[in-house]
């Protein structure tokens, strides 16, 4: 299978990528998100009995949530899939941030046989915490690109240390404290994207953009839209 889906990180798209924070995790969630502007729609996407459901949370043993690709609300007379967000954020124009949280190695012929189905597609990037999942995903689907996901400085340094002998990541998904101005040019001079989270805070996402990070991952999208925009 081959996609065709543009880099949401090539070097023509300005930045910083502006991404919703959970914007894909609910209908509302997504409407929100794209009449804010965003530029990706980041989804907590879990595999549970083969299929894709998407919350920000831990299933709960015993509770009763729905399952069918993945559902958004947990009642059976409503439900909003994945196939259905991929193809609300392609008709706005906008791209998905897949944040794989579990699933090993099952989690790839699952996204793999969903995103080779017909209908639009968006700009897809997926991130995990799991080298095995990255691992998967790239041999399942060599075109989409992947960032490793990053939230304290063991795993930081470790990526640092082994980057540029592993081509396998297309960058990194960052906890923004972790970051610095040298880690950040280190890291963009391999060629590899930087994408800071979650930043709430203007002047520390201004800062975060002097540096070069590629994407900026937010719960205030409208807010830092208008004021890139207003930059010089």
């Amino acid at each position: 299978m081959s996609l065709a889906h543009p880099d949401p990180f090539a070097p023509e798209i300005p930045r910083p990528v502006l991404i919703a924070h959970g914007g894909g995790n609910s209908p509302s969630a997504a409407a929100a998100a794209l009449a804010a502007g965003a530029d990706l729609l980041e989804v907590d996407l879990w595999l549970h009995r083969g299929r894709f459901e998407a919350r920000h949370e831990r299933r709960i043993r015993f509770f009763p949530f729905l399952v069918e690709t993945w559902y958004l609300k947990r009642l059976p007379s409503a439900h909003f899939g994945l196939e259905q967000l991929l193809e609300l954020a392609a008709t706005a124009g906008a791209g998905v941030l897949l944040d794989l949280k579990d699933g090993g190695r099952d989690a790839a012929p699952a996204l793999r046989d969903l995103l080779a189905a017909p209908g639009p597609r968006p700009p897809v990037v997926a991130s995990s915490q799991s080298w095995n999942i990255l691992r998967a995903l790239s041999e399942a689907v060599p075109a989409l690109p992947l960032l490793y996901s990053i939230d304290v400085r063991a795993k930081l340094d470790l990526f640092l240390a082994v980057a540029e002998r592993d081509p396998l990541p297309r960058g990194i998904s960052c906890r923004h404290t972790l970051l610095a101005r040298p880690v950040v040019e280190q890291l963009r001079a391999a060629g590899l994207a930087v994408v800071a989270w979650t930043v709430d805070d203007l002047e520390r996402a201004r800062e975060l953009a002097d540096w070069g990070v590629d994407g900026i991952t937010t719960h205030r999208v409208a807010e830092f839209r208008d004021a890139f925009r207003a930059s010089p």
